[in-house]
């Protein structure tokens, strides 16, 4: 069994894939600083103390100093601003370990300050455990600055293809968020299990229509989910197909080609919730490219040969200009 789960977690990965994850997820949440996490302290520090309800996290690095009340909104801005400027830093890959475990530190704070304040969504949840699991990997090997600096630094050192590059502790964070998806989905399921009395009643087809004219009444320009509201069995069928899709996502683990099947329909499930229940999930969305093999796909297209007509073919040779030395 050990062997079993050492070769599941560090068999040997591309840091390719691993520098791309990095990239992807370091600018989501550079994204959500600057977006709308901003605009969410400001709101939170204006809010009265009587509202401050620490969650456990938030107790657990304050308490140690004595801090019972909320931060002042300078040092709160003070972290905020600090941890903007690592992220860039981790970004663009230099120090990229410490920068790495800034971000992924300052943004699981900042966020838990936010929901100390009795605001809690479940969007932010797993781009910020992905963050932290990128901060305890080999994500500045390659495709950062730090890895400029070493070859700058010692020019003798073997060199080796971008794309073959990998060692065993590259995958284990890619992995990490590739279970993670498994258990929010199966998450969800249990929640509408348990909503409906440990049944399947969830999927009547009334549920989602129900929640079409929700929105629809309480959201501006949801026009959209008014018109979806009135089809009753497509309607149905769309929640049959959730539950199994959501019940069964954790085959693409043991299975790795059902991706392409289980890919393009949570595509479509989290661009629909985006479009008609105006429930954005961007994270999610992006998130899920951590289950294509880029290195390996990248390798595909470089050996990838295409048939040029004839026509294309003589075509140069007949419109070129002579070059030097050529008669005309």
């Amino acid at each position: 069994m050990r062997a079993s789960w050492n070769r599941f977690w560090f068999s040997d990965g591309p840091y390719f894939d691993l520098a791309l994850a990095r990239i992807g997820v370091v600018g989501l949440q550079l994204i959500t600083l600057v977006g709308y996490q901003f605009e969410n302290l400001t709101r939170v520090t204006s809010l009265p103390l009587v509202l401050y309800r620490p969650m456990v996290l938030m107790r657990l690095v304050t308490s140690p100093w004595g801090w019972t009340s909320p931060l002042s909104e300078q040092s709160i801005f003070a972290i905020y601003w600090a941890t903007l400027l690592f992220g860039f830093g981790a970004l663009l890959g230099l120090q990229t370990s410490v920068c790495m475990i800034v971000l992924a530190a300052g943004s699981i704070f900042l966020q838990t300050y936010v929901y100390s304040f009795g605001d809690f969504h479940h969007n932010e949840a797993i781009l910020l455990l992905a963050l932290a699991a990128q901060a305890l990997g080999p994500c500045g090997r390659v495709l950062s600055i730090d890895s400029l600096i070493v070859r700058r630094k010692d020019p003798a050192a073997s060199k080796v293809r971008l794309l073959d590059y990998c060692g065993q502790y590259a995958g284990w964070p890619i992995k990490f968020v590739q279970c993670l998806f498994p258990l929010v989905y199966l998450s969800a399921v249990i929640s509408k299990i348990a909503s409906s009395g440990y049944t399947l009643n969830w999927a009547n087809g009334f549920t989602l229509q129900y929640y079409f004219l929700q929105d629809a009444i309480r959201k501006p320009n949801m026009a959209l989910a008014l018109w979806a509201s009135q089809f009753h069995w497509p309607i149905l069928l769309s929640q049959i197909v959730v539950l199994g899709y959501q019940l069964t996502y954790f085959l693409v683990l043991p299975y790795p080609k059902l991706r392409w099947i289980y890919l393009p329909v949570g595509l479509l499930f989290h661009l629909a919730n985006w479009y008609v229940l105006s429930a954005p999930f961007p994270e999610w969305i992006l998130l899920l490219g951590v289950y294509i093999p880029w290195s390996e796909a990248f390798k595909k297209l470089a050996t990838t040969e295409v048939a040029v007509p004839v026509a294309e073919q003589l075509a140069p040779q007949a419109t070129r200009a002579p070059m030097a030395g050529e008669g005309v």
